[in-house]
């Protein structure tokens, strides 16, 4: 008797979503959606938060604070979600992420706003590691790079929408509004997700259905979170730094590095820093991708408007340029089904945008046409497009399920720490030169960005070995 062959299409077809899983991914993207329309918005009004409420050299630190907070949430999203399942941290997470805009759309002042915007990242450092989680425990390995790449085609419709709704409000109402409308649209993206993440138990989930507990498990949780909480505190000292005088200023560096130096390897695998292949190499390579592209991102919508004197609405649009350009070249990338053409999608992603961050560079001289910034911001959207989800799907694929969450959290942890410390360094730069010579000061806080998406190439190049 002959078996009846089976066709090649059918040996290799990918899993289909399930009903369950079809829920949780839309409850996935509506949260995403409500973040990144959160994070176009605000960076379109913040130029005008800073000026109206008097303090412009604030506004590198109006991000690089909260971004640096994050982290301390990042790391406890992680040992939380291996230990009691996504669904609390969840929650704790949208909590803080509403609390937090709150606080910054009713602020009087700008360190104000700073504070609300710190809570916010707080919540939102609990959001994105367990958004990880999710995917992780829902999704089997073949259907995660789909999943990651609607992730980030959903940051499409904010990026269209968000800022010309956030110029129109920063022009004819407020630009409190802009913070008011996350906190309004988080809470059924919340509701929408509790459902889906009901039966999702942790990572390790015996130990969390029997309720042991291992102390040694415990005391290692809490040095990583005094850990979070000690880099966070370096990353904001050092963007305080750039706001102090002389010698307090050198104070708070030599502070802020030894901090950094001492708490920041604890948050990541060991020989992380040390250029180690294998997970090291691929955390350091993603932090190093979205430092280059968000150590520019910031100072577009400043750059146009004060630079080249463009509107809230028009500047916000080369956001849009990036953000649509990131969620095509993912869509792309997703097509990838091996870890070489990973690589080397990676290795172009970061030539794309450190090659757009000169772009953006030359169009800051008196006389050159202010469009080189969406020609170069294309480019970087691109890049990090293409980089990005291949990173995560790489970290995955080689650790255990059992440590998804906590190595969620060292990727997404040492993200916002070279995000955060690359913007601090921009804001000294800023800070130092913008009154004498605004040009040169946006000069070189991009090429601090550009610096990023060189060392990223070396990385690659040398240690994101198969």
């Amino acid at each position: 008797m002959t078996a009846t062959p089976v066709p090649a299409a059918a040996k290799t077809a990918p899993p289909r979503l399930t009903p369950g899983q079809r829920r949780t991914v839309a409850g996935l993207l509506l949260m995403v959606t409500v973040s990144a329309f959160e994070a176009i918005g605000v960076t379109t009004a913040m130029p005008t938060v800073a000026r109206e409420l008097g303090n412009l050299s604030l506004y590198p630190v109006a991000f690089a604070i909260p971004l640096a907070t994050s982290v301390i949430g990042m790391v406890l999203a992680g040992f939380w979600a291996d230990r009691r399942g996504p669904r609390p941290v969840l929650v704790a997470g949208v909590a803080l992420f509403v609390a937090g805009l709150l606080v910054a759309m009713l602020a009087p002042t700008m360190p104000v706003v700073i504070a609300g915007r710190t809570v916010m990242s707080l919540g939102a450092g609990l959001n994105v590691v367990v958004l990880y989680v999710i995917i992780s425990l829902a999704f089997p390995e073949q259907l995660r790079p789909k999943v990651f790449a609607w992730d980030s085609m959903a940051w499409v419709a904010p990026a269209l929408f968000g800022p010309p709704l956030a110029g129109f409000a920063v022009t004819h109402l407020s630009w409190r509004w802009v913070f008011g409308a996350g906190a309004v649209l988080a809470v059924p993206a919340l509701l929408l997700m509790l459902p889906a993440v009901r039966g999702l138990a942790a990572g390790g989930d015996q130990e969390v259905t029997s309720g042991k507990r291992e102390p040694a498990a415990d005391a290692g949780a809490a040095r990583a979170v005094l850990a979070a909480v000690g880099a966070a505190a370096g990353a904001a000292m050092l963007s305080l730094a750039a706001h102090s005088p002389g010698p307090a200023a050198a104070l708070l560096v030599l502070a802020a590095v030894g901090l950094l130096m001492v708490t920041a390897p604890r948050l990541v695998p060991a020989g992380t820093y040390r250029l180690r292949p294998g997970p090291g190499a691929v955390i350091l390579t993603r932090g190093l991708l979205a430092a280059a592209f968000m150590g520019t991102d910031v100072f577009l919508p400043l750059l146009l408007t004060q630079q080249h004197g463009w509107s809230p609405t028009a500047a916000g649009l080369t956001l849009t340029a990036g953000a649509l350009s990131w969620s095509a070249a993912a869509w792309l990338g997703a097509k990838a089904t091996d870890d070489d053409t990973r690589r080397r999608l990676i290795r172009l992603g970061l030539l794309m945008i450190t090659v757009g961050i000169v772009v953006c560079v030359l169009s800051i001289p008196q006389g050159m046409p202010p469009w080189l910034v969406f020609i170069g911001w294309v480019l970087g959207g691109g890049g990090i497009g293409l980089g990005y989800s291949q990173l995560t799907v790489l970290l995955l694929g080689m650790t255990p399920t059992a440590q998804h969450g906590r190595i969620s959290s060292a990727l997404q942890t040492n993200e916002q720490l070279s995000i955060a410390v690359v913007l601090a360094v921009g804001a000294a730069v800023f800070g130092a030169l913008s009154t004498a010579n605004s040009g040169l000061a946006f000069a070189l806080s991009l090429a601090v960005s550009a610096l990023c998406g060189l060392a990223g190439l070396l990385v690659t190049a040398r240690r994101l070995a198969s």
